[in-house]
């Protein structure tokens, strides 16, 4: 599973983790994901605060997208106007990789360069953070994310029983809620460590059964997706390779983060027709 898919997921079951985690004021929220039907876009996560008077737009991102800003400026413009919102608005951008941290600098340059808005978005990169750093918020309930933290895949293989240990004894949670944190903590040992398989996983974490729970079996369902996305998106690229000899920077990205395999499928076909670059580029636009 992609794993801004999976912080998105994380998020709707547990949003007061996340706020934690990105610092927010003192409130109880709520995670929606907003649909802006006018131009049919979804931006990925909305906290909103139970008193009505905080707003965070969390945007995580797993590759590199070098107009995030802009991306990010639009959805909060939308949401202002849509939802005629004037209470406080802050945005945070979760970045999963060091590799992905040009974009996020350039993301803090164009942020602290604009007069458009007035604030200065948090910016976290998962690859810096030390899982000691995480625990010392004192929440059960970011424990999934420790394995997306700065941390080799051998030290997750030897911490991830005590982490499923300390989710199954933590007090004050249901049973169901105990089953979502472990099957996310799955979902993030499964993307850091990608040849170990659900059986493996279920071992480490004590004979838990990950594809037993209704959270597991969508991790599961949309990493099987994922995988034949990424396919599709390897072969649309090798095809654009061989026709052009190259593939144009901003290509591959806007082709990375095509998620639709029928979208990925119709531009393989109508690569066919199209004589130039600048064709292209109009197509995956």
């Amino acid at each position: 599973m992609a794993s801004d898919k999976l912080l998105y997921e994380y998020t709707t079951h547990f949003p007061n983790a996340l706020a934690k985690f990105v610092h927010a004021d003192a409130d109880e929220y709520e995670a929606k994901s907003v649909t802006f039907k006018e131009i049919e876009k979804r931006a990925d996560i909305f906290l909103i605060g139970r008193s009505g008077q905080h707003v965070i737009l969390v945007e995580p991102q797993g590759y590199e997208k070098e107009d995030l800003y802009y991306h990010m400026v639009k959805k909060i413009m939308l949401y202002c106007t849509h939802y005629k919102y004037w209470g406080n608005m802050d945005a945070t951008a979760i970045f999963l990789e060091e590799a992905h941290y040009r974009a996020a600098g350039l993301f803090e340059r164009q942020f602290g360069q604009s007069s458009l808005l007035r604030f200065n978005p948090k910016v976290f990169v998962f690859s810096r953070i030390k899982v000691e750093e995480l625990s010392q918020l004192n929440d059960i309930c970011l424990t999934p994310l420790y394995p997306l933290c700065g941390i080799s895949p051998e030290e997750i293989k030897q911490q991830a029983p005590s982490w499923a240990e300390q989710i199954r004894s933590a007090p004050d949670l249901t049973m169901d809620e105990r089953n979502n944190l472990l099957s996310f903590l799955g979902g993030a040992i499964s993307h850091r460590i990608k040849k170990m398989s659900v059986e493996e996983i279920d071992n480490l974490f004590g004979g838990f059964i990950m594809e037993d729970t209704p959270v597991g079996q969508e991790i599961l369902l949309k990493g099987e997706q994922r995988g034949e996305q990424r396919g599709e998106q390897r072969m649309l690229l090798k095809q654009i390779a061989a026709r052009f000899g190259t593939v144009p920077e901003d290509i591959r990205q806007k082709i990375q983060a095509i998620t639709d395999t029928e979208n990925l499928e119709q531009i393989a076909t109508l690569l066919l027709t199209i004589q130039s670059v600048d064709e292209l580029k109009d197509l995956v636009n």
